[in-house]
């Protein structure tokens, strides 16, 4: 049987996502992948076990990256894209040792997400002017409008919150 749970949000609070897939070890549930229709992550059954999840991302990894993971005592769990989610016997060392590598990941994603914002932008703009360039039905006019507003909040709302985690990671004591 799985379970699903909403994510919080990786871009804002991916600590909290985090809090959660440790919960759900202790509770027995093993994170397994992701539930798109629930917008948040599935869980199937498993044994109990006390652990804590980090994650870390890069874009190819080869046998090698989660090697390195693998010495340092973190199991990889789940790879979605280019987040990859890593649980440890508590008190292993964290993924990230300092603010910087954080910094580095989340200057690396608030790039591709500004990217990914100004390339919707762009589309949702040549439409509006193809729309008022010509009569297009009703219909198409809301389809347009839905489709441009879920691209929208699928490439802003991380751009949003990868630009909060620079920030917040910037005014760190160990960013400076």
């Amino acid at each position: 049987m799985s379970t699903t749970r909403i994510s919080s949000g990786l871009a804002f609070t991916p600590e909290k996502d985090l809090a959660m897939f440790e919960d759900m070890a202790r509770r027995g549930q093993r994170l397994a992948g992701l539930s798109l229709s629930a917008h948040g992550w599935r869980f199937e059954e498993a044994e109990p076990e006390d652990v804590v999840f980090d994650m870390a991302y890069e874009t190819d990894p080869d046998d090698d990256y989660f090697d390195l993971f693998r010495a340092a005592g973190w199991t990889p769990v789940l790879s979605y894209g280019h987040i990859h989610f890593f649980k440890a016997a508590p008190g292993t060392p964290p993924v990230h040792t300092g603010t910087e590598s954080r910094l580095e990941e989340a200057l690396t994603n608030r790039g591709m997400f500004l990217r990914y914002t100004a390339v919707t932008l762009s589309a949702v703009l040549l439409m509006m002017l193809a729309m008022t360039a010509a009569a297009w039905p009703t219909a198409a006019r809301m389809a347009a409008a839905t489709l441009s507003a879920v691209a929208l909040v699928y490439t802003t709302f991380p751009l949003i919150g990868y630009h909060r985690q620079v920030q917040r990671l910037r005014r760190a004591p160990s960013a400076g």
